[in-house]
């Protein structure tokens, strides 16, 4: 149910939860999604940092890829920073497609916009199918880390 995921994707990434990430879409083989521009995200030359780009573009590449049940880890990224989001915008949009979905590799795109609908930034991502007997549940990767107090 890919509302049922939208809905339930807060607090499934913290590093996404940090820069406020959220999705807004999703479906067979798509999946969009935004970040709010905050001071927080900028770099010192006074435009967002790369970072959050390629967070929101793999972040959102990884949601279309799970929509046919495969479990994603990106593999290859490449993502071609066309203009700067500056403290005008409001807020980064991506959209992601896969290209390609096979057994062991997921082949996918994204654009990146300003909320004005400039572009902002175009990449092309590769993942990895991950056996589902490989990996652990949340609370198990976390018992694993050391507390933060």
């Amino acid at each position: 149910n890919y509302e049922e995921f939208i809905k339930n994707y807060h607090g499934f990434s913290p590093f996404a939860d940090n820069i406020g990430l959220k999705l807004t879409a999703l479906s067979d083989g798509h999946c969009e999604g935004e970040v709010p521009v905050t001071p927080a995200l900028f770099n010192p030359i006074g435009t967002i940092h790369g970072g959050v780009y390629y967070t929101l573009a793999d972040t959102v590449r990884g949601c279309a890829a799970r929509t046919r049940g495969q479990t994603p880890t990106t593999i290859e990224g490449k993502l071609n920073h066309i203009r700067a989001a500056t403290s005008k915008d409001k807020k980064l949009i991506a959209k992601g497609d896969v290209l390609h979905f096979g057994q062991k590799t997921i082949v996918s795109s994204v654009l990146i916009t300003n909320d004005s609908g400039q572009t902002l930034a175009a990449g092309l991502f590769t993942f990895f199918a991950l056996d589902k007997k490989d990996l652990k549940t949340w609370s198990e990767t976390l018992s694993h880390l050391p507390e933060h107090t």
